[in-house]
């Protein structure tokens, strides 16, 4: 899927030790998955895949545009340290309940 990321804004986090990424990801059929995001950021950013945590993807009505934010840490410290299960779930790749079932 062919998708562009525009990055508008990035802010420092000192304390926790990451940076808040914004911007915009335009696309040509659907939105991407929040893990085909989090790898295109990651590359973009020059920074490890496991340390890019998408946070949102928000659509932007009537357009083939999201609103997009993330967290780029500079550890996996602090990933596992501020980061819900949920947020870290979301930025990985589904399992498919068959292939699931057969693994266990």
């Amino acid at each position: 899927m062919a998708f562009t990321i525009e990055i508008s804004e990035k802010v420092e986090q000192p304390l926790t030790s990451r940076v808040k990424v914004k911007g915009t990801v335009t696309y040509d059929t659907a939105p991407p998955a929040f893990t085909e995001l989090r790898k295109n950021l990651a590359a973009s950013l020059k920074a490890d895949e496991q340390l890019v945590v998408v946070k949102s993807l928000k659509s932007i009505f009537g357009t083939r545009k999201s609103m997009m934010e993330a967290h780029v840490y500079k550890s996996n410290q602090g990933v596992e340290s501020f980061e819900s299960k949920v947020a870290l779930a979301r930025n990985k790749p589904r399992v498919k309940k068959a292939a699931a079932a057969k693994s266990e």
